[in-house]
């Protein structure tokens, strides 16, 4: 029996980190949507599509149009995103990325294409994927739903902490700033904007562990699951 599992939450919640370790112990594919729409906004930059402050969409569409993105699965079983067949996941993490992606993300025919390139990677399998709109829009008949948060002050200095080693002059100050700004977008978007999906376990991460958070979301898989096969 295949399952689809949707783990949805704010930016720097933790849900990519959860989600590959559930993956991992239910020996399922894992998907980070995020790093789509990530990769849609390194080829926006790379190609010099921001201007003065706002991307020419456009142009851009008309370029993915002709241009290849997607997820391929490396020999361990990882999927890693491709820009024209070259790897580009760690282009994708930086912090100029992270400031511009949820104003890629809001535009329909960008979330159209995503939405494409999610569902065709679903099929015949069973996976966990993560984002903001995959519970509610991608696959709101997702067999088990979660919704991950956490405050701005602990996703403020995970984030920090991710970006500081590669990004020496980078404050604390700006990551919080940014968290905020792309909460505002995600939030407030027309188009599948991020929300807690119907059906969907919410757990706040705050004080605890990693490994805690995992049981939970591990118990409540199983129970569904096993309800759904017996």
């Amino acid at each position: 029996m295949n399952f689809i599992v949707t783990i949805d939450g704010p930016s720097s919640s933790g849900k990519s980190t959860l989600a590959k370790r559930l993956a991992k112990k239910l020996s399922i594919l894992h998907i980070d949507s995020g790093s789509i729409y990530r990769a849609v906004t390194l080829y926006a930059l790379q190609n010099n599509l921001l201007l003065n402050g706002k991307f020419l969409m456009k142009k851009l569409i008309n370029i993915l149009s002709m241009s290849s993105i997607s997820l391929k699965e490396n020999s361990n079983g990882i999927f890693k995103m491709h820009i024209n067949n070259l790897d580009v996941e760690n282009k994708i993490r930086g912090s100029k990325v992270s400031k511009h992606v949820s104003e890629i993300a809001k535009h329909k025919k960008i979330r159209d294409f995503v939405l494409k390139i999610q569902r065709d990677i679903s099929k015949n399998k069973s996976i966990v994927m993560d984002g903001r709109d995959i519970g509610s829009f991608v696959f709101p008949d997702a067999d088990v739903k979660f919704y991950i948060d956490s405050s701005i002050k602990t996703r403020s200095i995970r984030r920090f902490n991710q970006l500081k080693q590669f990004e020496k002059k980078l404050s604390i100050d700006e990551v919080k700033y940014d968290l905020l700004s792309r909460d505002k977008i995600d939030k407030n978007r027309k188009n599948s904007p991020l929300i807690i999906p119907e059906n969907s376990l919410f757990i706040n991460n705050d004080n605890r562990s990693i490994d805690d958070v995992l049981n939970i979301m591990l118990d409540h898989v199983k129970s569904i699951i096993n309800k759904k096969v017996s």
